[in-house]
């Protein structure tokens, strides 16, 4: 090496010795402001820099209607159902498509997330196409503190700090900027595990319940409430008989009652939605019919069998290779949440990145929207393994950054994600 790359090598690594140093000594609070805000430049610019190409690349069914502004590009393909019942509510009959079939409805979006642009479009006038953005925005910022907040908790700010990069700054980021439910789910998500961990069931119960309202998924945070609360029983009682005494102080009567009261509240809300909808259209199957009606494109029309649907598509598109891509892919996950490395991010996340994955390979298509419905795994980006290395850390960041724009491409313009 030269004097000349000597220097220039220096320099370079001075530079980022620097920013670390400014990053860690700057609060919390304002190393993830600042992240999360660059991170919604990024976005912003790569949705203003694909908008032009929204006549010529995004199918019909991606905007109704004849506004075709900013605003529109951003509520766009889900978001519009978000709007039709924010603005109409949900169809008392479901529709059918030329078989007979029911088609694509309003019932497969919960209702959390369009109601709450309901309230704020009707005490402040602004219409939809901003107050759905607008929510999700700042959603989004909540969900960023309290994820760096999870994590930081058990593996340092450090490791808080890469989780809220790459979920702020990474190849899916743009979603919590537009009109979708994505942003809220999660605040609602981060801000439960945190209040499990902290022994506050009353808030556990209120942030579970709205969260089964607003995306599907939320029945992995009763889940984990439960293997939690037995394992806290478990080692009680071998406490207990190793002490000689009955009393289980370590997991008192009292709060037993509230975990179990928590735990019923969160899964009955889970379970909710599609007994509202058979009741409101009459049609028992009413919630699941409508859901499977995004899946005919991929599959044809099935039945529901749950720990299938991966299968399903695996010997559709790939053949019997698909199926050991699969079996490969439930093997690998767990061992990789048992390593020391991911055990550092604590037990209630791990145990959450195991319920909710299991929820999401039990019940979901693998299609379009399957990496935003991995969203709710960002804790695991705090694992320390991913960043150990230079190489990793830079690898990894370049993906990040690199990717956003492939994937607004890819599922935005021509989606849906």
């Amino acid at each position: 090496m030269s004097r000349y790359d000597g220097v220039v090598a220096g320099t370079l690594a001075n530079g980022r010795r620097r920013l670390v140093d400014l990053a860690t000594a700057m609060p919390a609070w304002a190393a993830v402001l600042l992240v999360w805000t660059g991170g919604r430049v990024v976005s912003t610019f790569w949705l203003a820099l694909a908008y032009p190409l929204m006549g010529r690349a995004m199918p019909d069914n991606a905007v109704w209607g004849n506004g075709h502004g900013f605003l529109a590009f951003l509520t766009a393909w889900d978001g519009q159902y978000y709007e039709q019942i924010s603005v109409h509510g949900y169809p008392t009959t479901l529709p059918l498509d030329a078989g007979g079939h029911v088609a694509q409805n309003s019932w497969a979006f919960l209702p959390a997330f369009p109601f709450a642009i309901r309230a704020l479009t009707a005490s402040t006038g602004l219409p939809f196409e901003v107050g759905a953005p607008l929510v999700a925005l700042l959603a989004g910022l909540v969900a960023a503190f309290l994820l760096h907040r999870l994590v930081a908790d058990h593996a340092g700010h450090a490791a808080g700090m890469w989780a809220v990069f790459f979920f702020t700054c990474g190849p899916l980021s743009f979603l919590l900027q537009v009109g979708y439910a994505e942003s809220t789910f999660l605040a609602l998500t981060f801000g439960a595990l945190l209040a499990l961990e902290r022994r506050r069931y009353g808030l556990l119960a209120l942030l579970g319940v709205v969260a089964a309202f607003t995306r599907p998924g939320a029945l992995a945070i009763p889940l984990v409430l439960g293997v939690v609360a037995l394992v806290r029983w478990i080692r009680a009682r071998r406490a207990a008989a190793g002490t000689g005494l009955r009393s289980l102080d370590a997991f008192p009567v009292a709060e037993r009652v509230r975990v179990v009261a928590a735990g019923a509240v969160m899964a009955a809300a889970g379970v909710a939605w599609p007994v509202i909808a058979s009741h409101v259209t009459g049609r028992p199957d009413a919630y699941l019919e409508t859901e499977m009606s995004w899946w005919v494109n991929f599959i044809g029309r099935v039945d529901f069998v749950p720990m299938t649907p991966w299968f399903l598509i695996a010997l559709r598109w790939i053949g019997v290779g698909g199926v050991f891509i699969v079996v490969f892919l439930l093997v690998a996950y767990p061992v990789w949440l048992l390593r020391r490395s991911t055990r550092k991010l604590g037990q209630t996340t791990v145990l959450y990145s195991a319920a909710y994955a299991l929820y999401i390979f039990a019940v979901s298509l693998p299609m379009a929207s399957t990496p935003r419905l991995l969203m709710p795994l960002a804790p695991l980006f705090g694992s320390p393994e991913l960043v150990a290395r230079p190489w990793m850390r830079w690898t990894f960041v370049s993906c990040a950054l690199l990717g956003q724009p492939v994937l607004v491409a890819v599922l935005w313009l021509l989606g849906p994600p």
